[in-house]
Order: structure tokens, then C-alpha cells, then sequence
């Protein structure tokens, strides 16, 4: 087969008072979509030292973002940055 479509559709945990890696970004295009049902904001970010100050916030409407992780992808890392617990969702679109 040449070419393809990959779509990865999920749902993050967040616990509280932590940073966990919730997906990896496949090498190469991608388009990332993110979003959150739930009031606790979440920030997302590519290191596992990710905080409320240094991360990106996820929206409560879906943000799409185009990226290019290089040969090696990335690994996206999620905290809550309080003692409260979260969550939010994630798709995943890219073409080999």
C-alpha cells in the first residue's frame, strides 16, 4: 500500500498533583485536535517538566493544530498543575 490515513481517537486521564505522558505524535505531519469536556484545565506540552505556566491550555472547544515532530515524534505530557484531577480528548491525523 502507498500512502494511508492514520487516525487516532482518545480520551486522557489527568490525575491530580501530577504529569503523566498521555500520547506520542507519530514522525513526521500530523494534525492534532484537542479539547475538554471537563472545568479543571489541563496544560499539555512536549516535556515531562509540562506546567500550568509553560504549557498550552486545552480548550473547552476542539483546537486543531497542524505539527512537525521530525524523525523521532514526540511524546505529549499532561498536568493539571493542582490537586484536583482532569481529563480531555484527543485525535490524532496523519498520512504515511
Amino acid at each position: 500500500m502507498i500512502g494511508g490515513n492514520v487516525i487516532i481517537v482518545g480520551h486522557a486521564m489527568v490525575p491530580s498533583s501530577t504529569t503523566v505522558a498521555v500520547f506520542h505524535l507519530p514522525p513526521g505531519y500530523s494534525n492534532m485536535t484537542l479539547y475538554r469536556a471537563a472545568t479543571q484545565p489541563v496544560y499539555v506540552g512536549t516535556s515531562n517538566t509540562v506546567s500550568a505556566t509553560n504549557g498550552m491550555p486545552v480548550p473547552n472547544t476542539p483546537l486543531n493544530q497542524e505539527t512537525y515532530t521530525g524523525s523521532a515524534g514526540a511524546t505529549i505530557y499532561a498536568t493539571t498543575g493542582n490537586a484536583t484531577a482532569s481529563s480531555f480528548s484527543y485525535i490524532i491525523s496523519t498520512t504515511n
